[in-house]
């Protein structure tokens, strides 16, 4: 039998992963407690695009009446930006676009919204002079981010370089949100800080995101510029900060994995899906997730389902590993045993 989104929520039906991770968690915490965290993002549009398709109204519906979390996470791609061909008006009309769909919508709900900024959304790439390509478009998406209106009612660590870059703590759970709309991390230094710090220390969990993955897993994006230089790199900088889980889109291909003993949560297109890098015979669904972080445990539960069918997608209708940019991810439910042929 297939269950809706509403069918599973109610009947509690989900798959649960744990891994250790090697910097302790600050503070006994119950077992019990636990922050639930709906993943939804790169639902953008064509360029230009001042409307969404229905999908996206449709889920925003069932996270604000049926699940209602603690938090929506975002990993980019909010609006249809990175032209520079587009006029400057239409960015604001975009931004006005995704507030009375999606903003609006979950502040009235009372839910917070984290997100860390896309390349459609406001690319750090640089021109030829040094300044930003995308300039105008990080101008716009600051002014409506840091708009009192629309700014995310969270519990901020660091925001002085809110929107690009900040960390909070929702539900004793350290986010830290990166600049990764280009295959460089903006701003290291502040990143590693940020992981380092005293906040990051006494948080039981610790999670990043950004919108560019570590590790190649679609087959139109897993080459370089479409995934983080130094992919590797990061990944141990983050095992070495203890950091549970990086959140990323951009591939529009869902997939939970881990390297090491770090856990990505590939997190897909929320409109539009890429096939998997050799695995054409795994359809492509565009997906929306709800995350259950049991802070006791340091778990992560995952619920995940096909934004246009509301089938809940299996664990084990996934790729038990993939081999893309990078090197390969494995599958969050099975062990890394070292091997993963390219196909």
């Amino acid at each position: 039998m297939v269950l809706s989104w509403q069918q599973a929520a109610l009947a509690g039906i989900a798959i649960g992963i744990a891994l250790a991770s090697p910097r302790a968690g600050g503070g006994a915490t119950p077992a019990a407690e636990v922050v639930r965290v709906a993943v939804f993002g790169d639902f953008n549009g064509p360029y230009g695009s001042t409307t969404y398709h229905p999908t996206v109204g449709r889920v925003i519906t069932r996270i604000t009446t049926v699940w209602k979390p603690d938090l929506v996470l975002s990993a980019g791609d909010m609006i249809a930006g990175q032209s520079v061909n587009l006029p400057s008006a239409r960015f604001p009309e975009m931004w006005r676009a995704f507030d009375a769909t999606v903003g609006r919508p979950l502040r009235r709900a009372g839910i917070p919204f984290g997100f860390a900024l896309g390349n459609h959304d406001a690319s750090a790439a640089r021109a030829a002079g040094g300044g930003y390509l995308f300039a105008r478009e990080r101008d716009v998406a600051a002014a409506y981010w840091r708009d009192p209106a629309h700014r995310p009612l969270l519990q901020y660590v660091d925001a002085r370089n809110f929107p690009f870059l900040y960390s909070f703590v929702l539900g004793g759970v350290f986010f830290v949100a990166v600049d990764a709309s280009t295959h460089v991390i903006q701003d290291a230094p502040w990143v590693l800080a940020a992981l380092w710090s005293e906040a990051a220390a006494a948080a039981p969990m610790r999670i990043v995101v950004g919108h560019l993955p570590l590790y190649g897993i679609s087959e139109e994006r897993s080459r370089a510029g479409e995934t983080i230089e130094q992919g590797e790199a990061w990944r141990r900088r983050f095992e070495a900060a203890g950091v549970d889980l990086y959140v990323s889109g951009h591939h529009a291909a869902y997939y939970p994995a881990h390297r090491g003993r770090l856990r990505l949560l590939h997190a897909g297109g929320g409109v539009g899906a890429r096939p998997y890098v050799g695995h054409p015979q795994v359809p492509a669904r565009s997906t929306v997730t709800l995350m259950h972080l049991n802070l006791g445990t340091r778990g992560i539960v995952l619920e995940t389902y096909d934004v246009a069918t509301e089938a809940r997608i299996e664990m084990s209708e996934l790729p038990s590993c993939i081999n893309g940019y990078n090197g390969p991810v494995f599958r969050l439910d099975l062990p890394q045993d070292g091997g993963c042929p390219r196909r």
